[in-house]
């Protein structure tokens, strides 16, 4: 089987770990020769035309790039192509990619395709064109369904690298480390810049203001402090390198792991990733979440006083934390992994009737693992 697969062009690197989640499931990986990126093409704008980034001279960028993945695509006669969201292309693309190409057309989507702080106008008309959708969140498949009929949609939950998550040597933490990282609560992510969504997790995390609580993300995370002053002596810096990260994840007592809010259901990797570290966490709950982990290998709230009384029983219960993060960590390992992941993908792809599809209705029928 070979697979196309155009270049995603998201912070984290999921097209090295969709590539390499691929290739250990004997796979043949292609992707495009050139390159897009916005940051990329930043410098040809003067500040006053920042607003306007779909300029003429911009439409010509992405119009060159469009067509060169069309051309690699026609070259490379893939048996399939996956697309993560819409990465840069138009719909005029993947049509045209799926009738000269005539492969199976995969899309795996990240986000909402109708969020318009994310996606231009233009990417939800690429849906119909795909015959598999693999879909994370339930609540989107009551607008995919009416605008991809033919499609079949399947839940994802995506996975992680354990070549960048893994538990770190002990030995290896200084005292610096300690000082830096040791903490009762830490939470580590994005502040989602000036989008309203960044003021769901800054509101959540003031409700825990008077713990030992040290955030890490963004240098936009200032601009929620304007609302929220209890935080500004909370913020510990910009965005942690992956080995900080890992200290990060171990070094702190608990963890908060609050999932974007535009995810009713379903969750990010970052469960995972902490997981894999070895690290104990509390999640902001997300129903999926039961679906795959049993409720002696993860925390969650529903509700603020929930959230506090979880915090201060597990602050004082370290055997318990231990334990749940040991048992937590071996799951993920063997089951959520990015390898694991792909070889599902491939599984559907070869034999549809191997996994269950998620169904029409808000709660797919899909397999617990």
């Amino acid at each position: 089987m070979k697979i196309f697969i155009p270049k995603i062009p998201w912070v984290v690197d999921f097209h090295k770990f969709f590539i390499k989640g691929f290739k250990s499931n004997q796979v043949e990986v292609v992707t495009n020769e050139k390159d897009f990126s916005l940051n990329k093409w930043i410098h040809l704008f003067r500040l006053h035309h920042i607003a306007q980034i779909r300029s003429m001279e911009m439409d010509s960028k992405l119009k060159e790039y469009n067509e060169s993945v069309l051309q690699d695509c026609i070259n490379a006669k893939p048996d399939v192509f996956l697309v993560f969201n819409e990465c840069n292309l138009y719909p005029t693309t993947i049509r045209a990619i799926r009738e000269r190409v005539k492969c199976k057309m995969i899309c795996v989507l990240g986000d909402d395709p109708w969020d318009s702080t994310r996606y231009v106008a233009d990417f939800p008309h690429s849906l119909k064109y795909f015959d598999i959708i693999f879909n994370p969140e339930v609540t989107w498949s009551v607008n995919i369904r009416k605008v991809a009929p033919n499609a079949d949609i399947y839940w994802h939950n995506a996975g992680f690298d354990p070549d960048y998550y893994f538990p770190i040597d002990q030995s290896t933490i200084s005292e610096e480390d300690k000082n830096k990282f040791g903490c009762e609560l830490s939470f580590t992510g994005t502040s989602y810049g000036f989008k309203a969504e960044g003021a769901y997790r800054a509101d959540l995390l003031a409700f825990v203001a008077d713990y030992d609580l040290k955030i890490f993300g963004d240098n936009n995370w200032p601009y929620r402090f304007k609302y929220l002053p209890e935080l500004t002596s909370h913020f510990y810096g910009s965005r942690l390198p992956m080995e900080d990260l890992r200290k990060l994840y171990t070094l702190t007592k608990i963890n908060l792991n609050l999932p974007a809010p535009q995810l009713s259901t379903c969750f990010q990797p970052r469960v995972f990733e902490i997981a894999a570290c070895k690290g104990f966490q509390i999640l902001d709950n997300r129903s999926a979440l039961s679906r795959i982990l049993e409720p002696d290998e993860i925390v969650t709230f529903d509700t603020i006083p929930e959230f506090r009384e979880k915090i201060d029983y597990y602050l004082d219960h370290e055997s318990e934390r231990t334990a749940m993060a040991e048992k937590l960590y071996k799951k993920v390992i063997e089951k959520f992994t990015w390898d694991v992941w792909a070889k599902r993908i491939k599984e559907i792809i070869l034999d549809p009737s191997s996994h269950p599809m998620l169904v029409d209705d808000l709660y797919p029928n899909f397999r617990k693992y």
